[in-house]
């Protein structure tokens, strides 16, 4: 045992993380779909609070669902900005039915906390979309008006949440912290059919505390992501060139509008996964003629190859009712898979997946670690999944 004399204090700098104030770590990740229990989820999610004390949030898929109204969950930086920023949305044609504090007041008196708010929005008629940006579809309306909002003002405010269906809650603080702030446990009795959950602060800087945490979320897309991409600059480039905005800044947003990108253009799973994991020369070798054709094909576009996952990463993304799971192709960090009939669990560690399977009193029938660059997906059909074969496509949706 060390000698209590030679014992050297910390002081506070270091005590914090260091310059940025941000612990050492891994980024824990848990997720689930199906029929689960909610409360059971966070539970068994405590076990990799370990991995880092700052930044926890949590994604709630179908907590919305069946409205004609887009729910935004937005954090202002400062309190005589917000009249401001509400004009700022109104300015976009929307109407914004009703707000709330997102928050209760007595924690803003424990916590160190920016204004969270939550709105209800409607957009604007077919004909005012069409007039104002020549678009004819409100989920893109809605998702380009965002990210905008998110660039032009990311020194005041943060929409962290633009769903129909789905809700995302984040806090600088733990995973405990965030659920008591905003009462997660209240949800277990309503409806949901997915949840991401993400614990520690993310490893690139973004725009401070409470700009980074994940998960990041923008209209049907939620992601959480624990590594760093020594890939990111080429992710940005190739989403730029699609006219496709980064809004948060980090490493990992630019994996998850990509994974949206991909689905939505009916990419294959299997594409998917060339796309974003290269094969190695003795794997191309084993493709069949035609496989290696089209993997060339697409690894050689211009755009589609600057999509690439390089560097220690493990990413878990929602898009609309498919939910991905995959990791980098040397394996640098790890990713494991449980599921049953009932319900997909995917994680950073194995026992995340058994806790959660053992407090839901589950028994799977399947728990593994794929293996590396591999991609898993499931569709979420209400409360069913169904694993995905790597011919499917979002087209066949």
């Amino acid at each position: 045992m060390n000698d209590i004399k030679n014992y050297k204090p910390m002081d506070i700098n270091t005590f914090s993380g260091g310059e940025e104030g941000l612990p050492k770590g891994a980024c824990g990740l848990l997720a689930a779909a199906g029929e689960f229990s909610l409360n059971a989820l966070l539970k068994s999610a405590m076990c990799l609070q370990y991995r880092g004390r700052t930044g926890a949030g949590v994604t709630l898929k179908g907590i919305y669902k069946d409205n004609s109204f887009y729910v935004f969950h937005i954090m202002y930086r400062d309190q005589y900005k917000v009249s401001e920023l509400e004009n700022v949305i109104n300015s976009w044609g929307v109407h914004i039915l009703e707000s709330q504090d997102l928050v209760a007041r007595k924690y803003y008196y424990e916590y160190d906390l920016p204004i969270i708010k939550r709105y209800y929005v409607t957009p604007p008629t077919i004909d005012e979309m069409m007039y104002r940006e020549r678009i004819d579809n409100d989920y893109k309306y809605i998702m380009k008006h965002v990210s905008k909002f998110n660039k032009d003002f990311m020194h005041d405010a943060r929409i962290f949440s633009s769903s129909k269906e789905n809700g995302t809650f984040l806090t600088a603080f733990e995973l405990t912290d965030t659920i008591k702030i905003y009462d997660l446990h209240k949800y277990e009795d309503e409806y949901y059919e997915a949840c991401l959950i993400h614990l520690r602060w993310p490893t690139s800087s973004g725009r401070g505390l409470w700009w980074g945490p994940q998960p990041i979320s923008v209209g049907e897309i939620a992601g959480v992501h624990n590594g760093h991409l020594s890939s990111d600059k080429s992710n940005a480039i190739a989403l730029e060139q699609l006219g496709i905005n980064l809004h948060v800044g980090t490493d990992s947003e630019a994996i998850f509008l990509q994974a949206d990108y991909l689905l939505r253009k009916g990419y294959t799973i299997e594409e998917i996964e060339w796309v974003i994991s290269r094969k190695f020369p003795q794997e191309l070798a084993s493709l069949s003629d035609s496989q290696r054709k089209r993997y060339l094909e697409i690894t050689n576009d211009p755009i589609l190859k600057r999509m690439k996952m390089s560097g220690p990463a493990t990413a878990i993304v929602l898009v609309g009712d498919v939910l991905l799971g995959f990791t980098d192709r040397d394996h640098l960090r790890s990713f494991s898979l449980g599921y049953n009939d009932k319900v997909a669990l995917l994680g950073s560690e194995q026992r995340a997946i058994l806790s959660a399977a053992y407090f839901m009193e589950e028994e799977l029938a399947s728990v593994y670690d794929p293996d590396a660059g591999k991609v898993v997906a499931f569709k979420i059909e209400g409360k069913e999944i169904k694993k995905l074969d790597y011919g499917w496509k979002w087209d066949e949706a």
